[in-house]
């Protein structure tokens, strides 16, 4: 039998026993509403390109509830789009739902996640994998992970993280795949500034049934440093390499770097990387990303920023893609920030004309309270 005392405290009954299993609980809401003109969603050429109103709304809800050792983390949401033009931009209600269990030990913690999210194939979180699909589809992703840490002396840690992906698509042009994913890290507390680490990563790729794409397998080992420079200021930098099975070329570098810095007014973050990721286009593909953040504490209540990126992905269709974005928020009350933004993007493909929009948006979100 399940009680709730007040907001916060859950108490399960446990059967035969007469014990309770007692969980202290915290929730958050956010509710973004979005109103955007978007002149080329689909990114065509010049002579093709059509614009498209949007009216978004994402309620978010994200559920944390805590006993003893152990930490649930439950997270439901749904994106609705509404399109001025059904034919360019679908009506949608695509759903989220993650699901993750934590156990502290002695030593170090372990875990499992699954998560399953919808989105569309035009949406930034899907072309970063390096697809770029053709009209707007849905793409379907399920996965499933588990993690476990532990210490194996004062200083040094040991790190295994593995996760199974199921992705799905709706467009033709796309190739549906499985991956699973295993890395183990080594990371040493060099110092209290400095955390030396060591990954090895390895990725099996299997495409749908009958698709004629080989399976494929990815490694790369990585090693690097995280600094904490100041107060304020930290970052890390690592390097490695790639090798994926198939292919007849020779290991690729891998790498990057993050600079972060938080100031009283000013927040600016630098991140640069080359990764191998698997994506819908057959098989993994080598991306290279840059991107950068910039914002600015009016006052009290204002803020304003700039959020760059450039993302460079060698896949079976090489493509590139640059963003630019500038935004000014105002908490209208504790609960309510409205935000103006104006977004350029553009896409150079191999076989197909340059294609570039224009984006301009506001957002009125609604967030109670925050976790």
């Amino acid at each position: 039998m399940l009680r709730t005392t007040g907001a916060a405290t859950a108490i399960l009954m446990l059967p035969y026993s007469g014990a309770a299993y007692a969980a202290t609980w915290q929730s958050a809401v956010a509710v973004p509403s979005t109103v955007e003109y978007d002149s080329n969603p689909v990114l065509l050429g010049d002579d093709d390109k059509k614009g498209v109103t949007r009216t978004i709304i994402a309620p978010d809800l994200s559920l944390v509830g805590t006993s003893g050792q152990d930490q649930l983390n439950i997270g439901l949401g749904l994106n609705v789009v509404h399109s001025s033009d059904t034919s360019i931009v679908k009506n949608r209600q695509d759903p989220k739902l993650l699901l993750g269990w934590q156990r502290e030990t002695e030593k170090g913690a372990y875990g499992l996640t699954a998560s399953y999210v919808e989105s569309s194939t035009l949406s930034s979180a899907v072309q970063q994998t390096g697809v770029i699909a053709p009209t707007d589809g849905t793409q379907k992703q399920y996965t499933l992970g588990a993690n476990w840490r532990s210490a194996i002396s004062e200083r040094s840690t040991l790190v295994d993280e593995a996760e199974y992906t199921n992705v799905d698509y709706d467009v033709n042009s796309l190739t549906p795949y499985d991956e699973l994913s295993n890395r183990v890290s080594w990371i040493y507390a060099w110092s209290e500034r400095v955390d030396l680490f060591t990954r090895f990563s390895v990725k099996r790729y299997e495409p749908e049934s009958g698709s004629g794409i080989a399976s494929s397998n990815s490694y790369t080992p990585t090693t690097g440093l995280n600094y904490k420079i100041s107060e304020r200021l930290e970052g890390s930098v690592y390097v490695g390499a790639n090798k994926t099975s198939g292919t007849d070329s020779s290991p690729t570098g891998q790498g990057g770097f993050n600079l972060h810095y938080t100031g009283e007014r000013f927040e600016t973050i630098l991140d640069a990387s080359r990764s191998t990721i698997a994506n819908g286009d057959g098989g993994f593909a080598e991306s290279d990303n840059l991107r950068g953040t910039v914002s600015y504490s009016i006052d009290e209540f204002s803020r304003t920023g700039i959020d760059t990126s450039w993302q460079k992905t060698k896949g079976t269709a090489p493509s590139t893609l640059r963003s630019f974005n500038a935004w000014v928020s105002r908490e209208l009350s504790p609960f309510w920030v409205a935000r103006l933004s104006y977004t350029y993007k553009e896409r150079v493909e191999d076989g197909l004309p340059d294609a570039s929009a224009n984006v301009v948006g506001l957002t009125l979100t609604y967030s109670y309270p925050e976790l």
